[in-house]
């Protein structure tokens, strides 16, 4: 009798048997999984960038991957993963018992008695390439497939950008991403003759004046496809920034001090970054500068009108694809 992945197929039937009529039916619907990635599930940003790892793997082979995820709508029409299913613990036993393996991606945590997650001294997207054990050479970007269908929808004007006013609205929502209160309207205010500005975002995100304001009024593809027709995007650090760079388009994000752009952005962008001492912090909310969130506060109006046009005049430019190599793990 022919051995898979270390158990026979008898073995196989006793085990589907044995834990009922749910295993059964993901037999018949999915078949046998070898590879099972999940991040933690509740961001959109986290799970987009897990994209990274899924091509990754296809890059090294790996076939019958299988992800957990709150938001399917993130992985359609994506070759490198063969079926998206629900956050369920069930499935990493499903993975064991069908000889495959269970795997959680991540890139570090969040220590909630320090309000601090740990400094990646490399991209989250390697750490999380990493968190796989995969090696060698990757690319540290994600990866959103629309239709042509998609993209015809996502044109509302000839010459439009995308703002994103806030993202306290998130799950994982952190003060130290904030720019300063009212300034992005200033923004707004000096791009709107020059540029028809969208607005993307949640209903609870402020509303920016002179904007077509679609805050709670698109689906991620939606918002990816209006992405995908702008000449930029301006936003904070997270996932406007990630999706943006999903679907081949530059941004401008007002990063501050909280984290370095080499750690969690792509050098395509024109990022804003404050090289205080303190910085980066990888602090949530709690900011120990004497002048609290001076990182932010050092990032003025003019900087990122003057930044939004520079970056608009290149926009058509290839954008650059940031690259790293994991180390072969020690034995």
């Amino acid at each position: 009798m022919q051995v898979i992945e270390g158990k026979s197929p008898a073995d196989v039937a006793r085990l589907v048997l044995k834990h009922g009529a749910w295993a059964t039916a993901e037999l018949v619907r999915g078949g046998r999984p070898r590879h099972i990635l999940h991040f933690y599930g509740r961001s959109l940003g986290d799970d987009l960038m897990c994209t990274a790892v899924l091509r990754e793997m296809r890059r090294r082979g790996y076939r019958s991957v299988w992800m957990m995820s709150r938001f399917p709508e993130l992985f359609e029409r994506n070759q490198d993963v063969d079926r998206v299913v629900p956050h369920d613990k069930r499935y990493d036993r499903y993975a064991q018992w069908m000889g495959g393996r269970s795997w959680y991606i991540h890139y570090g945590g969040h220590d909630r008695e320090r309000d601090q997650s740990p400094i990646p001294q490399q991209h989250i997207i390697a750490r999380m390439c990493a968190s796989a054990e995969l090696t060698g050479d990757i690319a540290l970007r994600p990866y959103l497939h629309l239709s042509d269908e998609e993209r015809t929808v996502g044109r509302l004007a000839p010459r439009q950008i995308v703002m994103h006013s806030s993202g306290l609205s998130a799950y994982s929502a952190m003060k130290n991403k904030e720019w300063v209160r009212g300034r992005i309207q200033k923004v707004a205010h000096a791009l709107r003759d020059e540029y028809t500005i969208v607005q993307l975002g949640a209903p609870s995100d402020p509303k920016l004046d002179g904007c077509i304001d679609l805050r709670g009024r698109t689906t991620v593809r939606q918002s990816a496809a209006i992405i995908a027709n702008s000449v930029l995007t301006l936003a904070q650090a997270g996932f406007l920034m990630h999706l943006t760079r999903a679907v081949d388009r530059p941004a401008v994000i007002i990063y501050g001090g909280r984290e370095h752009p080499w750690q969690s952005g792509y050098s395509c962008n024109t990022n804003l970054f404050t090289a205080l001492p303190c910085a980066p912090c990888w602090s949530w909310n709690r900011c120990d500068n004497p002048v609290e969130r001076e990182c932010m506060k050092r990032i003025s109006v003019d900087d990122v009108v003057r930044a939004v046009r520079e970056r608009a005049a290149r926009a058509d430019e290839p954008l650059v694809e940031d690259r790293a190599t994991i180390a072969l793990r020690a034995d």
